[in-house]
């Protein structure tokens, strides 16, 4: 009786399942990892838009004139009600803000939380710039990646603003958390998940059920050997296949047609033999 763990069903069934559970993870990395990137690319592309929108609204010779202590002047207000208001009509953007430069240094103009939250950035406050956004001073840009401050884990997009000159003035920048993509990766990954293992189970049960069936025809034809081996030569071999196992089988009963011709020739010319041999006279 062969053991399990030497069983051709029990290599052939791991086999197969490994080799799917490798495929399909390989696939789940690819196409986890493809679905991130393109979740992010449509994210700079709708921040890159909405602030490109934003920069067209803004006045943007209030904007350069403002200056720090202006927090409570009717010029800053009115731009800060409309950063807040544009936020208001989407509720993913987190953080929507307005920057410029002072030389070489990055400064808030106008933040919209200010009044609203202790936190929020005065005109005049500096801001270490990424590379990102310096280069909304020269058209749309966006984060590459998600970045970290003191005000949370955020993509951010930039637009420049225009005087009518065509000079820029400052940028707006919308911030948006990283929660809603995250939220969106985790459901598009576990949907995956669920999928693939679906997929295992089905490729799972197909395999058993072909390996079964190579298994139930191979156990026949190894019981219909041992009667041959026996001396029993009224064997039926009732395996009908189109594969290797169906050769094998048509094989073995080319064979045990050739024993049973074989041995009848055997036996008629030993009866023969009888029959012609003189009888001994005492």
């Amino acid at each position: 009786m062969t053991k399990i763990y030497n069983s051709l069903v029990t290599k052939l069934t791991v086999s197969f399942i490994l080799l799917i559970l490798i495929v399909s993870s390989m696939t789940f990395f690819y196409t986890y990892n493809e679905t991130k990137n393109a979740l992010k690319e449509r994210m700079q592309d709708e921040l890159q838009s909405v602030a490109g929108v934003a920069a067209t609204q803004i006045n943007s010779t209030a904007v350069a004139a403002l200056k720090p202590g202006d927090e409570t002047t009717a010029a800053f207000t009115q731009i800060r009600d409309q950063l807040e208001a544009m936020r208001a009509i989407n509720p993913d953007i987190k953080y929507i803000y307005i920057m410029r430069k002072n030389g070489e240094a990055v400064e808030f103009a106008v933040d919209a939380d200010y009044g609203t939250d202790a936190d929020a950035a005065k005109i005049g406050d500096l801001y270490e710039a990424n590379s990102e956004l310096l280069a909304g001073f020269s058209g749309l840009s966006a984060d590459k990646e998600f970045t970290t401050d003191e005000w949370g884990t955020v993509l951010s997009g930039y637009a420049p603003i225009k005087d009518g000159s065509g000079n820029v003035v400052g940028i707006v920048g919308v911030d948006m958390a990283s929660d809603r993509v995250i939220q969106q990766q985790e459901f598009i990954g576990n949907t995956i998940y669920v999928i693939i293992g679906i997929s295992v189970l089905i490729a799972a049960a197909i395999v058993g059920y072909f390996v079964a069936t190579i298994m139930r025809d191979i156990n026949k034809l190894n019981r219909q050997a041992e009667k041959v081996s026996k001396g029993d030569m009224d064997v039926v071999v009732d395996v009908n296949r189109r594969d290797e196992v169906g050769d094998l089988a048509e094989s073995f009963s080319r064979m045990v047609a050739s024993i049973k011709f074989e041995r009848m020739m055997r036996e008629e010319e030993a009866a023969h033999k009888t029959e012609t041999a003189p009888e001994i006279k005492s």
